[in-house]
C-alpha cells in the first residue's frame, strides 16, 4: 500500500502551502480511516476490529505528509507540464472521444475566430492613419432632416477652413471614372477628385515622388495625378520612369508626380486601382467649385489635440450660424456636424456584424454543452480511478486541478484546429462580404485575431471543464469504490447536470432557429416586392465621354442619339434607352426643387425629390408603367419647352387631391440653374433606393433636355448578357474606339447586389442555426442514449416484472419530451428578447411572429424525439437475462 501511494505522490506536484497540505492530508486520512472501517462494519467486524483492521490497512500511509514535504520544494513549471502530459495521456487512451471533442470545439472556435476577423477589422481596429482618432467627418446637415448627412460646396469648405480653429486642417474629396487612354486598350480608372491637403491630413507619404501641394490647386497650375501602388505594377509595369510623365485621363494630360503604397486604402474608394487627382482639375467637379450651392464634397477634419468633441461642435455652430447670415439663400437652414471617420465608415454595419458575433457565440456555447455533457460521462466511467486516488491522498484541489488540465489540453488542440478552420473561413468569407461592407483594414487572421482565439480556447476548456471536474471530485468514495465500474455508478446529481445541459443546448438552439427564421421570411419578403421595374431580359452597360473631347451638351446628346441609332440596328436587340442613374444599379440623385406659384418655403423645409435623366425608350425597356398624361418623344428636346415626368409617390406627396399635369416645377443638376419644366405625366413607383425602402418622390427630365457626358445604356433582348455585351461594344466602337464599355450586367444581377447585405447574414445566420441544430440533436442523443445504459439493470427489471415494449419507449422518449420542454420553456422568452435585436433588419415581418415561434418550437420538438428515438429503440430491445447480469 505504501509503495502504491508513494508512486502516485511522486507525480504530483502541489501549489498549496505547507500547513496546507498537512491539512489537507490528515483531512483526507480521516475520511479514509472512516470510509474503510465502514466498510469492515459491514462484513460484520465489531466496532474494535473494524477500527483496528481499518488502520493496518493505513498503517504506513501517515508517511505520505513527509513525501509531500520533500514534494513541496519542485517548480510549479515542471508540476504544470507533469499534468499536461498525464493529460495527453488520457486523451490519447480515448482517441474516439478526443476526436469528437476537439472537432466540436473547433468548430465552434473556427466560425467565431473568422466572425471576429471580420468585426475587428471593421469595428474595432484602428484605422490604418497616423492618430485615426483625430479624423472626423464633418458634414452640413438639414435642421428639419437630421437623418440625412450632406457635403459641402467648394466655397463653404473654404469658409469652414478660414474661421476654424479647432481643427487642424480640412480635406474634401469626391469620386468617379475617368478614362486612361493612351496605354494600350482604354480602361476606366476609379478616381478621387481631392483637395490637394488631404495626404498631408492622413499623415501618409508616397512611396516614390511627391504629394499635392498647395501650388496644385491654384488657379493655372498644371494637371498632376498620383497612382495607387497596384495601378503602378499593373498597368504601368511598376516602373519608376512613369514619374514626370505625362498620362491621358478623359483626353486631358496629366503629369504623375508620385506613388500611394498598397497599404494606404482610401476611404472613398473601396477598389485597389486607382488614381488622385487634384479637384481644380477634374473635369467633372472642377467647373463646380465657385458655386456657393450644392453639397456635393465630403470632408474630412482632423481635431487638434487637447480639444474636446463639445468644443469642436460649439465652434461649428458658430461658424454654421455665420455661414448662414452671410449667405441666407444658400445656407439658411443648415447646420454642421461632425461624427468619427470610423463612424461613418461603418455606417449602419455595426449592428448586424455584432448581431452575427453574437450568433456564432451561441453556437460555441452550444458545443461547449456538448463536449461538457460528453466530460460528464467520461467522468462517470472514471469514477473509480479517482476514488481511488482520492483514497490514497489526492485532495479534492488536486483532483480538480488535474481534471481541469485535461480540459485545457482539450482547449488548446481544439483552439489549434479552430485557428486553422478560421484561416480558411477567413479567405471563404472575404469572397462573399457584401459590397457595402467597409474594408479600409484588411480583413486576415493577424496576432490580435489568434489571441481571440487563444482567450476563447482558454474560456471555453474552463467553461465545459469546471463542471465535470466539480462532480467528479465530489462523488461519493463509498460508492464508487463499491461499484464495478460501470456506468450505472452515475450519480443523480451528474444525471441531472447531464439533463440541464440538454435542455440548455435546446434554448440556445431555439434563439438561433428563430433568429434565422425571422430573416429568412424577411429577406423572402424583400424578394417579393416589386422595384417597380422589369429586371427580366435587361441589360446595362456604361459610357463615360472624355470632357476635353465631348464637351458640349449638344454634343452629349448627338452621341447618344448615334449610340442608340447603332444598337438599334443590332439583331436581337429589341428596343435601348440611355438613362442616369439608373435604379438600384447608380445610387441616386436627390435635388431640390420648388413649385412654381406655390407659397415659398423656408430654406430648411426645401422639396426634395430623387432625379433620373431618361431618353424616350426609357420607360418602355424598363417596364415603368405611365399612368397619366404622356411619356418623353421626340419633341422633348432643346430648344422646346422644357418638361418633366413625376412619380406617383411625388404626386401624392407634394400634389395631394389636386391634378400635377400642367403645374410647373423649377430644378437644376448642378451646376446649372433651375429650370422651369411642365409636368407632362406620372409614372408608376420606383424603388431606387432599396427593395427594403419606400418608393420616394421622383421627377424625370428628358435626356435631350438634360444631358450627361455619357450615361447609362439599358437594353431589353431575349438574349444572353455575352452577346449583348458584344453588341453594345462594337455599337460603341463604330462611334469612338477609345471609349471603353464598363459595368455590363444584368438588371436581375443588380437587383441581387441590392440585396447582398441582407442576403450575407441571412445566410450566415441560418448555417449557424443549422450547426446549432446539429448539436443539439446530438447532445440529446448522447443524453438519453447514456442514460439508457446506464438504466439497463432498471430496463431490464422492469421488463422482467411485465413492462411492455410500448411502456418502455413511452418512458425513455418521455425523458426526451421533458428535456425539450425545459429548453423550450426558457428558450422562447430568450427568443423573444433577442429577435428585438433584429428589429431593424427585418421586412414586413414582426420580431414576435407567433408562426415562426410555433414552426422552430414544433420543429426542435421533432428534431428532439428523433434523437432520442434511437436509444429508446435500443432500450426496448433490452434482453432482461443479458440485463441482470449486466454488473
Amino acid at each position: 500500500m505504501l509503495q502504491h501511494a508513494k508512486a502516485l505522490i511522486s507525480r504530483i506536484r502541489t501549489w498549496l502551502s505547507p500547513k496546507q497540505v498537512d491539512q489537507e492530508f490528515n483531512e483526507e486520512l480521516e475520511s479514509h480511516l472512516e470510509l474503510l472501517t465502514t466498510e469492515n462494519l459491514q462484513r460484520g467486524m465489531t466496532p474494535e476490529a473494524a477500527r483496528r483492521t481499518a488502520q493496518i490497512r493505513l498503517g504506513g500511509v501517515t508517511q505520505l505528509t513527509e513525501t509531500n514535504r520533500e514534494l513541496r520544494g519542485l517548480p510549479m513549471l515542471e508540476t504544470f507540464f507533469q499534468d499536461g502530459r498525464f493529460a495527453w495521456r488520457m486523451l490519447r487512451k480515448n482517441p474516439g472521444f478526443t476526436a469528437v471533442a476537439v472537432l466540436t470545439l473547433a468548430l465552434g472556435i473556427g466560425a467565431n475566430t473568422a466572425i471576429f476577423s471580420v468585426v475587428y477589422a471593421t469595428l474595432f481596429k484602428s484605422l490604418p492613419y497616423p492618430h485615426s482618432e483625430q479624423l472626423f467627418s464633418v458634414f452640413q446637415q438639414m435642421t428639419t432632416n437630421t437623418s440625412v448627412k450632406t457635403g459641402w460646396s467648394h466655397a463653404n469648405l473654404e469658409d469652414l477652413r478660414r474661421q476654424s480653429k479647432s481643427f487642424v486642417e480640412f480635406a474634401g474629396a469626391q469620386s468617379h471614372q475617368l478614362t486612361l487612354s493612351d496605354h494600350g486598350e482604354p480602361i476606366v480608372l476609379n478616381t478621387s477628385v481631392v483637395t490637394p491637403e488631404l495626404f498631408s491630413l492622413f499623415g501618409v507619404a508616397p512611396i516614390a515622388g511627391r504629394q499635392f501641394t498647395a501650388e496644385d490647386g491654384k488657379p493655372g497650375s498644371p494637371g498632376v495625378a498620383i497612382l495607387s501602388e497596384s495601378l503602378w505594377r499593373g498597368t504601368f509595369g511598376g516602373n519608376y520612369s512613369i514619374l514626370g510623365a505625362s498620362i491621358n485621363l478623359d483626353k486631358q494630360p496629366y503629369t504623375v508626380v508620385g506613388i500611394m503604397p498598397s497599404s494606404f486604402r482610401f476611404p472613398q474608394i473601396r477598389q485597389a486601382d486607382q488614381v488622385w487627382v487634384p479637384l481644380l482639375h477634374d473635369p467633372l467637379f472642377g467647373p463646380w467649385m465657385p458655386r456657393r450651392g450644392g453639397h456635393w464634397l465630403q470632408v474630412t477634419g482632423r481635431l487638434k489635440p487637447g480639444v474636446s468633441i463639445a468644443q469642436a461642435q460649439a465652434e461649428l455652430n458658430n461658424i454654421a450660424a455665420n455661414l448662414a447670415a452671410q449667405y441666407p439663400e444658400d445656407d439658411n437652414g443648415w447646420d454642421i456636424r461632425t461624427v468619427p471617420l470610423r463612424v461613418l465608415l461603418v455606417g449602419d454595419v455595426r449592428g448586424a456584424l455584432l448581431i452575427l458575433l453574437g450568433a456564432v457565440g451561441l453556437v460555441l456555447l452550444i458545443a461547449c454543452a456538448n463536449i461538457a455533457n460528453l466530460l460528464l460521462a467520461r467522468a462517470t466511467s472514471r469514477a473509480r480511478e479517482i476514488a481511488v486516488r482520492a483514497t490514497l491522498g489526492a485532495g479534492r484541489s488536486r483532483i480538480v486541478r488535474q481534471l481541469v488540465s485535461e480540459t485545457a489540453v482539450l482547449g488548446l488542440l481544439g483552439g489549434l484546429a479552430g485557428v486553422a478552420l478560421a484561416y480558411i473561413g477567413v479567405h471563404t468569407l472575404t469572397a462573399f462580404l457584401p459590397p457595402g461592407l467597409p474594408q479600409v483594414n484588411p480583413i486576415r487572421v493577424d496576432y490580435s485575431v489568434l489571441a481571440f482565439a487563444l482567450i476563447l480556447s482558454l474560456l471555453a476548456s474552463v467553461g465545459f471543464g469546471l463542471a465535470p471536474a466539480y462532480f467528479a471530485a465530489n462523488s461519493n468514495l463509498q460508492s464508487s469504490l463499491r461499484e464495478g465500474g460501470g456506468r450505472s455508478g452515475e450519480s443523480s446529481r451528474s444525471r441531472r447536470a447531464r439533463g440541464v445541459f440538454a435542455a440548455l443546448e435546446i434554448a440556445l438552439a431555439m434563439v438561433l432557429l428563430v433568429a434565422a427564421g425571422l430573416l429568412l421570411r424577411s429577406f423572402s419578403n424583400l424578394l417579393a416586392v416589386s422595384p417597380g421595374f422589369d429586371v427580366q431580359h435587361v441589360m446595362k452597360a456604361e459610357v463615360s465621354l472624355p470632357r476635353a473631347q465631348y464637351s458640349t451638351p449638344q454634343q452629349w446628346i448627338q452621341f447618344s442619339d448615334q449610340l442608340l441609332a447603332v444598337i438599334h440596328s443590332e439583331p436581337g436587340l429589341e428596343r435601348a434607352a440611355v438613362a442616369i442613374p439608373l435604379p438600384l444599379a447608380d445610387g441616386n440623385v436627390n435635388l431640390a426643387f420648388d413649385i412654381v406659384g406655390a407659397p415659398k418655403v423656408a430654406q430648411a423645409e426645401t422639396h426634395t425629390a430623387n432625379y433620373v435623366a431618361a431618353s424616350t425608350e426609357y420607360f418602355r425597356v424598363m417596364g415603368i408603367p405611365l399612368l397619366s398624361g404622356r411619356a418623353f418623344d421626340e419633341r422633348d428636346r432643346m430648344p422646346a419647352a422644357p418638361v418633366a415626368l413625376i412619380s406617383q409617390a411625388m404626386a401624392r406627396t407634394y400634389f395631394p387631391n389636386q391634378q400635377p399635369i400642367g403645374k410647373h416645377i423649377v430644378f437644376g443638376f448642378p451646376p446649372d440653374p433651375g429650370i422651369s419644366r411642365e409636368i407632362v405625366g406620372v409614372v408608376g413607383d420606383v424603388r431606387d433606393v432599396g427593395l427594403g425602402a419606400d418608393p420616394g418622390p421622383m421627377m424625370y427630365a428628358p435626356f435631350a433636355q438634360a444631358p450627361f457626358p455619357g450615361a447609362v445604356i439599358a437594353v431589353k433582348s431575349p438574349l444572353e448578357l455575352a452577346p449583348v455585351a458584344s453588341a453594345i461594344r462594337r455599337s460603341v466602337a463604330r462611334l469612338d474606339k477609345d471609349l471603353p464599355v464598363t459595368d455590363v450586367a444584368e438588371m436581375t444581377q443588380v437587383l441581387e447586389t441590392s440585396v447582398a447585405q441582407p442576403r450575407f447574414r441571412t445566410q450566415l445566420i441560418a448555417l449557424f442555426a443549422a450547426i446549432a441544430l446539429a448539436l443539439a440533436a446530438s447532445g440529446i442523443f448522447g443524453v438519453i442514449s447514456y442514460s439508457v445504459s446506464c438504466r439497463t439493470n432498471e430496463i431490464g427489471i422492469r421488463v422482467a416484472l411485465g413492462a411492455t415494449r410500448p411502456q418502455i419507449l413511452k418512458m425513455v422518449l418521455g425523458e426526451t419530451l421533458t428535456l425539450a420542454a425545459i429548453g423550450l420553456a426558457v428558450g422562447i422568452p430568450a427568443s423573444l428578447a433577442a429577435a428585438r435585436l433584429l428589429g431593424t433588419m427585418l421586412f414586413g415581418v414582426s420580431a414576435r411572429d407567433p408562426r415562426t415561434l410555433l414552426a422552430v418550437g414544433l420543429s426542435l420538438t421533432a428534431v428532439a424525439l428523433a434523437a432520442g428515438y434511437v436509444p429508446a429503440r435500443r432500450a426496448v430491445r433490452i434482453d432482461p437475462l443479458q440485463a441482470l447480469r449486466h454488473e
